[in-house]
């Protein structure tokens, strides 16, 4: 296997994706312009460049290699967790799943992972308004891109990306019959937004409402175990 970089280099030069590479260019040259004409100006544009560079670092992951395994698909913090029905666009409103909801933030690595083995069966996009002015997941305005996934062994899953505030912004590269293994890259949300994983009904997550998720490393269920769901407490 190979090693980890942990050199100081790889914290402030990381990699990034390559979709962000026309946005830190663009920004990179309003920078140049707005220092030769406005200095103030090109100091913020400055950062606000170094702040989109890093917006879009793609981080290598290490995924644990456990075949029951529901690894995160995203980075950022759980902020629900709920058993409600199936979504309808992918005709599953009349199965029981439990939802897991990971916000992504403007300063977490936006790249998401596929959670476990599968198969894609499904899939349905709805670009969503322009600008939808809201910061509500369900919103009915958002950009959102589903995808129904299924395990060997029969499990099925769905992943849910939700842009915020504004469209355009969910990036997939998932079509039906698309086979995956735990952790690999399927997709981002530009700038943040939310990724949700629905697990089946009878799978508790192994996670709390406030947990951090690493993407493609942090394990939130196992198909295999019938732990109950664990509760957490804040410590200070």
């Amino acid at each position: 296997m190979k090693s980890v970089d942990t050199s100081l280099r790889h914290y402030l030069f990381p990699n990034i994706n390559e979709d962000g590479w026309k946005f830190v260019s663009i920004m990179a040259v309003i920078s140049v312009i707005l220092l030769l004409t406005w200095l103030p100006l090109g100091y913020v544009s400055f950062f606000l460049t170094i702040w989109c560079f890093y917006c879009f670092r793609d981080p290598v992951r290490i995924t644990p290699i456990l075949s029951g395994a529901v690894i995160a698909p995203a980075d950022g913090t759980i902020v629900s967790i709920n058993k409600e029905k199936g979504p309808d666009s992918l005709g599953l409103q009349n199965k029981n799943w439990t939802r897991v909801c990971i916000y992504t933030g403007f300063f977490d690595a936006p790249i998401n992972r596929i959670p476990i083995k599968s198969t894609v069966r499904k899939t349905f996009y709805d670009c969503g308004k322009n600008f939808s002015g809201s910061n509500d997941r369900n919103n009915i305005g958002n950009e959102t891109f589903l995808f129904l996934l299924k395990h060997s062994e029969g499990a099925e899953f769905v992943i849910k990306q939700t842009a915020t505030f504004c469209s355009k912004r969910v990036v997939s590269k998932v079509k039906k019959g698309d086979e995956f293994n735990a952790g690999q890259k399927f997709g981002f949300i530009r700038f943040g937004g939310f990724v949700d994983i629905y697990l089946p009904d009878k799978v508790e997550p192994q996670v709390c409402v406030g947990q951090s998720t690493i993407a493609g490393e942090t394990i939130i269920a196992d198909i295999k175990s019938d732990a109950p769901r664990i509760e957490g407490e804040i410590r200070e």
